[in-house]
Parts: structure tokens; sequence; C-alpha cells
């Protein structure tokens, strides 16, 4: 239903309520029309009531069955907003660590230390060193008391010895994702204390 055609559905369904109640609550107006010819051609007032009763039901319901059965139209709604996937900063972390023993190249090797040794450093960091100091500790093992760590992330790490590697390799693991797994619950357990520390401060 258009604006024009509900605004002039608006007005004729008051215009018929006000005469009526006019006529109704005030007298004098029924001199101001013919009311005593059509009430004489009708032969009773009530039937003039009824009569403008009947007209304001007929607008009134015009208008709600237009509204029923017209069109709305409607302001479509912008497309949300899409927001891309990107990876957590751990995915490849997490997808090294569980690969297959013995499954890893050497640039897989490469990436896992240097991702948990810069993880690392930033630990160092949060307990107010200075960054050449953070990646001395670091370099040098002594950012932490878990030797498998230590040496994982040491600049010049010794590796793992005989026996170590053959006592993970009848547990079916591999050196380098047993020693970033290693390193990087030490680094979880560090932060938690960080954080346990800062709120009882």
């Amino acid at each position: 239903m258009s604006a024009t055609t509900r605004r002039a559905g608006w007005l004729a369904l008051v215009a018929v309520g006000v005469v009526a109640f006019a006529l109704a609550l005030f007298p004098g107006v029924a001199t101001l029309l013919p009311v005593a010819s059509v009430v004489a051609w009708l032969g009773n007032d009530y039937f003039l009531l009824g009569a403008f009763g009947g007209v304001a039901l007929l607008v009134l319901g015009w208008m709600v069955a237009r509204r029923a059965t017209g069109h709305v139209e409607q302001a479509a709604p912008p497309d949300p907003e899409i927001v891309p996937d990107a990876p957590r900063p751990g995915e490849r972390v997490d997808d090294l660590l569980g690969r297959w023993p013995w499954h890893l190249s050497a640039a897989d090797r490469d990436y896992l230390r240097e991702r948990l040794r810069t993880a690392a450093v930033y630990d160092q960091l949060g307990d107010g060193r200075s960054r050449a100091s953070a990646r001395e500790r670091v370099e040098s093992g002594a950012w932490t008391d878990d030797p498998v760590a230590a040496r994982f992330l040491a600049d010049e790490s010794a590796g793992p010895t005989v026996t170590e590697r053959l006592g993970l390799a009848l547990r079916g693991d591999a050196w380098t994702q047993h020693a970033a797994r290693t390193t990087a619950r030490v680094l979880v357990e560090a932060g938690t204390d960080q954080t346990a520390g800062g709120d009882g401060r």
C-alpha cells in the first residue's frame, strides 16, 4: 500500500468517525446537515448511526486488507562483513608436533626451534630484561632450569645423547618433537607463574 493511499484511508476513517461522534454528542450539529431528511428517508435515526458505523467498518476493513496483501518494500540489509580466518600463532607448531616422528625436514626442525626461541626471548623480556640480555640467556640455556628445553634452544647445543635418542625411539618419539613439546610446556608454566605473581601484587 502506498503512503498516499494509506493516508487517504486514514483521513476517510477519521472523517466518518468525527461526523458520527458529532451527531451523537452534539445535537446542534444535526441542524447543519440534512439529517432530518435522511432520517425520514431511512425511517429511524438508529439506521443513520448504523450507516456511519458501517461505512467506518468498511474503510477500516479495506485498509487492513490492503496492508495484509500489499507488498512491503524494505531496504535490503548490507552483506555482513566477512573476516578471513587468520592462522593462530601456534598453528604450524601444533601441526609439526602432531606429525609422525622422523617425518620432519631440516626446515621444519629449524622452524620449531626458532619459533620457540622467539617465545622464550619474549618470556625473558617480561621479567624486565633487555632484549640483548634476554636473547643471551636463551642462547646460553640460562633462561630455564629444564635441561631439555635449555639444550633445545641453546645456540651451541650438543643435542641429545645416544641413550636419549634410543629411549625416545623405543617410545615412538623423536628428539625434536619431544624437546619442542617440553619447551612449550615450560613456556606455558612460566607464563602462568608470571600471571599468578602479577595477580598477587
